[in-house]
């Protein structure tokens, strides 16, 4: 459990220092208001991306754990040339191993792809910037990056945890970047790189977005022709191999609305049954095409920000495979749009969110991965009880963010400013 333990400290000490800047928040945002955009992301970045890095990695010479194992065997074998799903298996999209590969030409070595990472969560970050840079003022922009670097759902599920879920708050960004230069063509060129990029379920994303989209067929060709091309090279390469993306879904995760009302029913639910993955997708899809329907007419920045958190927070807590990693995948345009920081109670309830995300899948893992099938099973061993309690916390607060992000109606007024 040291590194539960690590992970938690790590998180308290980063919940004490955002706590720390929000107190401090008028003179910083006034420092702010004179100091170079570049300078200060770079040295942020630099500060609690890469020093950590060199502290955890290189001085205390921590070897990367967890997730980067499987990371490193497709990377690895991709930069040797092996071929995707055929010669290794991988969970995620057919071009990520080799995304992953041209990295470790620079330094072949686990550690490689944890600073990948990094970079990958500065880049996503630079892009969210330049997204809303025409909704707030330059120095309340700089002080969310700030708040968002501390914070221990970027900083520790990003070095420590090295998840690459920001990669698809990347994409859908950069694509709509793009499409503000190249129009909706570059736009669908972008968002289906993305796919191929990242997982299945950036897929996800595009039944709303199709759905408010105006040009839809100027939209839909790009990705069409891309989306048969690569499954018709795909066949070619590899057959139906290039289907195990999809098995993600028959992996069974916690924490999620399943494995928290699992006990209660004495396991008569059916976890593990296909048809909870059905519902789950279909919820997720019906939330984020009712979200991105009802903000149709707002700013294309403040309805993504909405879209994103409530789908794929909801995907979250309703698919059965996900778990609590996933505040990654959202974590951005939470704090940049949705979140409001003058509400101290969601300021709170976001600091709690944070903290028992990070360490639960440490907890759960190392706990052998308990599924609880009566009451008796979470009350019959201490750890268990707190395994049981943080997944509650989990899904509770998980539920909490979905509700602030999802448009009661469409003519809801949002805040130009905060």
């Amino acid at each position: 459990m040291s590194v539960v333990l690590a992970k938690l400290i790590i998180s308290l000490g980063c919940i004490l220092l955002v706590g720390i800047v929000l107190y401090f928040r008028s003179p910083i945002t006034a420092g702010l208001k004179t100091k170079p955009v570049a300078g200060v992301l770079g040295v942020s970045w630099l500060l609690l991306r890469v020093f950590p890095f060199l502290v955890i990695y290189l001085w205390a010479n921590q070897e990367p754990t967890s997730d980067v194992n499987g990371f490193w065997d497709e990377g690895s074998k991709a930069s040797m040339g092996q071929m995707v799903y055929r010669d290794f298996w991988s969970p995620y999209s057919p071009l990520y191993a080799y995304f992953l590969g041209i990295w470790l030409k620079i330094w072949y070595n686990p550690r490689m792809i944890v600073l990948t990472m990094a970079l990958m969560d500065g880049v996503a970050l630079v892009l969210t910037y330049f997204f809303y840079k025409d909704r707030y003022s330059k120095e309340d922009l700089l002080f969310k990056a700030l708040l968002y670097l501390l914070l221990p759902g970027s900083l520790v599920l990003c070095v420590v945890g090295a998840q690459e879920d920001i990669w698809m708050w990347l994409f859908v960004v950069l694509a709509f970047l793009v499409r503000k230069r190249w129009g909706v063509i570059g736009y669908s060129l972008v968002m289906a790189l993305g796919v191929l990029t990242t997982k299945a379920i950036f897929g996800l994303a595009l039944f709303p977005l199709f759905l408010i989209e105006k040009e839809k067929i100027r939209f839909l060709i790009p990705l069409s022709l891309i989306g048969a091309l690569s499954v018709a090279l795909l066949y070619h390469l590899v057959k139906l191999e290039f289907l195990q993306p999809l098995d993600e879904a028959n992996v069974l995760r916690a924490p999620n609305l399943l494995s928290v009302i699992n006990p209660w029913t004495f396991n008569s639910i059916g976890t593990g049954a296909k048809v909870w993955n059905w519902l789950g997708l279909v919820a997720t899809i019906s939330v984020g095409c009712l979200t991105a329907w009802r903000m149709r007419n707002q700013p294309i920045n403040v309805m993504l920000a909405h879209l994103w958190v409530a789908m794929y927070g909801l995907m979250m807590i309703a698919q059965q495979s996900a778990y609590s990693n996933y505040l990654f995948l959202f974590l951005l345009p939470l704090v940049f749009e949705v979140m409001d920081w003058t509400n101290l109670r969601q300021v709170i309830l976001l600091f709690i969110f944070n903290v028992l995300s990070v360490i639960h899948p440490s907890y759960w893992w190392r706990m052998g991965m308990p599924n609880y099938a009566t009451p008796a099973d979470i009350f019959g061993l201490q750890a268990r009880t707190i395994d049981y309690v943080i997944q509650v916390g989990v899904v509770v607060l998980t539920g909490y963010f979905i509700n602030v992000a999802f448009p009661r109606s469409e003519k809801k007024k949002y805040r130009t400013a905060q």
